[in-house]
């Protein structure tokens, strides 16, 4: 059975400062229920800028280092935001203080929890960041601006397998950009559920909608991408396991 996605808000650690504005968040967009196999929660990271200082004490050391890594303050903090969030999700689905969630990274960069059969990924961009959480096999989530499309047709031929190309060919412009991006978004959101990010050449496999894929890794198994609609200003999609449902919402600070 998967784990319930449920945060105990009788746990004294869950109450205080940037926990309880993420738990009255969670509650607000209602109780997410165990039947849920996937959950895609996204943050827009400027409405959580008010508890910076307790997100970044509940980083780990590697984290805290690869916040600090980062050349630009804004990027350094909404890379801590993004990660705190992170582990406030993980921690709500676990049931334990996001501190305590033992949360590694391999040398790809692929979050993964020891010793748990829990997945879940990462994505950030542009002030805004994407949660998702898995029970039931790999997940890969990926989030872009829609107005990025305008500027993918300079890294078209390193997005595009050849059908796609000349699929896209015979499209308007402005279409051809839009299904552009989500194209990017999709094969994003596979390869991180190959754990690879973008160690594989993105034009070399096909990530159609709404079809059971091969994980473009050797032996990695299948999964099928979903787009998903969380407003017309963002491109999101996800990828699992053919037959999970998927929950997806945006979830704002109680203030």
């Amino acid at each position: 059975m998967p784990p319930s996605f449920r945060i105990d808000v009788r746990n004294p650690a869950q109450i205080g400062g940037l926990r309880a504005a993420f738990d009255g968040a969670w509650h607000r967009m209602h109780q997410v229920g165990a039947d849920d196999d996937i959950l895609a929660l996204f943050f827009d990271l400027a409405a959580w800028r008010p508890w910076l200082d307790e997100a970044l004490r509940l980083l780990d050391g590697a984290e805290q280092e690869r916040v600090q890594r980062r050349q630009r303050v804004r990027d350094r903090e909404d890379l801590a935001l993004a990660y705190a969030l992170h582990r406030l999700v993980l921690g709500g689905v676990l049931q334990r203080d996001a501190a305590q969630v033992v949360l590694s990274r391999d040398t790809l960069g692929r979050p993964w929890l020891p010793g748990d059969q829990l997945q879940t990924s990462l994505s950030h961009a542009d002030g805004f960041a994407a949660v998702a959480v898995g029970g039931r096999g790999p997940v890969g989530i990926d989030l872009e601006l829609a107005r990025r499309a305008a500027d993918m047709h300079e890294i078209a031929e390193r997005v595009c397998h050849p059908s796609e190309a000349r699929a896209l060919a015979e499209l308007p412009q402005a279409q051809r950009a839009q299904a552009l991006l989500a194209l990017w978004v999709r094969k994003e959101a596979l390869l991180k559920a190959a754990g690879i990010g973008l160690a594989r050449a993105m034009e070399s496999f096909e990530a159609p909608t709404d079809r059971v894929l091969p994980l473009p890794v050797a032996d990695g198994g299948e999964a099928i991408i979903r787009m998903l609609d969380i407003g017309p200003a963002w491109v999101a999609a996800v990828a699992g396991r053919a037959g999970v449902s998927v929950r997806a919402g945006w979830l704002h600070p109680q203030t």
